[in-house]
């Protein structure tokens, strides 16, 4: 659809006059053109105003469509693509000085002084060549990672899968005891001291680390537990640092991780752990019952549980584990944001309040056709 007569029906489903038109056109197309025509998430040839229109014609009253629309308007966080590749941009800064602290407080030296320490610049050099770097998921942008870091990463330090197979181990070791015979490391032993864990954005910190059901999970404890099978002492040192890197995350999901790393810490006896971040967003974004109550209302009111499956949990109106962030990303909406962004009701839902998505979300965990009605 034509973009001109697509804002000509928008302005008629708003019911706004001339002047309002002319402003809020003036803002779409910029926005539009700059963002949300480019999530990934639409089909081919779609766009983000006929998208607009259909989400807004869920609601029955104008009243809802206003408030709809202006929460597109005041609160909605779009992170673009070139953004996201400037967050993934500052994570090696992020690495270096993590990793000068600690040649800083293993040499018993200031941390400026690193710098002018030869010393403390062949540790470094030493602790670099001996990092190993790792994806935690497909949309950690490993491979904008590894290019915007071309020539002080080696390719064979950077592995696109936390699951490692053992001839993957094999090579990554052989190609580091080559490498430091190349740079004057001969003595020093082919073991990875530092393993850096990548990802793009963590919500609510769950699927990161977690103690349920008596015993810890998630992504961390799972890629450290493959480490303890037979791969510790022989590719990788004691005490080896797991650092955990995130170029985006909630408020919420960095206290989360900060609290359950530091007790997953005490019962792990042969790693150490540091975390960081490229951004992390101010907890004032976030939309919960202490929120203006018109979105409130208007978020509660319109929802639809047949959204909700096994691995989303019951009432995730403000997103999974209640994160309530009016977030997208370029290439997915995560699930912790408002659920009225992204959530899309069964076909066979008896609800009054039918549920279309602003933005598609691509769901990672597929139900196979799995009813998800409630008993009566």
């Amino acid at each position: 659809m034509k973009q001109e007569l697509a804002l000509r029906l928008l302005g008629k489903l708003m019911e706004w006059d001339l002047p309002k038109a002319n402003e809020e056109f003036k803002w779409l197309r910029l926005l539009v053109d700059y963002k949300y025509d480019h999530y990934q998430g639409y089909s081919p040839g779609a766009r983000f105003l006929i998208n607009l229109i259909n989400w807004l014609k869920q609601f029955p009253n104008i009243g809802d469509r206003n408030i709809a629309y202006r929460f597109v308007r005041e609160r909605l966080i779009f992170i673009s693509q070139r953004e996201m590749q400037h967050l993934v941009s500052l994570t090696m800064p992020c690495f270096e000085t993590e990793a000068r602290r600690l040649v800083a407080t293993e040499l018993n030296l200031k941390f400026y002084d690193t710098w002018a320490n030869s010393l403390a610049e062949r540790r470094m050099h030493l602790l670099k060549l001996r990092t190993l770097y790792v994806a935690l998921s497909d949309g950690a942008h490993i491979d904008v990672f590894r290019r915007e870091n071309e020539g002080a990463v080696s390719n064979e330090q950077v592995v696109p899968l936390a699951e490692i197979s053992q001839s993957k181990w094999n090579s990554l070791a052989e190609k580091l005891r080559n490498r430091l015979i190349f740079e004057g490391f001969s003595d020093a032993s082919p073991l990875f001291e530092r393993v850096c864990l990548i990802d793009d954005f963590t919500g609510s910190g769950f699927t990161l680390v977690r103690f349920d059901n008596g015993a810890w999970d998630g992504k961390v404890p799972k890629f450290c537990k493959q480490c303890q099978d037979g791969i510790l002492e022989k590719y990788i040192s004691k005490k080896c640092i797991v650092h955990i890197h995130h170029y985006l995350a909630s408020s919420k999901a960095k206290e989360t991780i900060f609290q359950e790393l530091k007790s997953y810490g005490q019962v792990s006896d042969n790693f150490l752990f540091s975390t960081s971040f490229s951004y992390v967003l101010p907890p004032n974004i976030v939309v919960n019952d202490n929120a203006e109550q018109e979105f409130v209302s208007w978020i509660t009111g319109n929802y639809d549980d047949s959204i909700e499956s096994e691995h989303t949990k019951e009432n995730i109106w403000y997103g999974y584990k209640q994160c309530g962030l009016p977030l997208v990303l370029a290439h997915n909406t995560p699930n912790n944001s408002i659920a009225l962004l992204w959530a899309k009701s069964k076909d066979d839902s008896e609800s009054s309040a039918k549920m279309r998505p602003l933005f598609h979300r691509k769901e990672r965990h597929v139900d196979h056709g799995k009813n998800n009605a409630k008993p009566i």
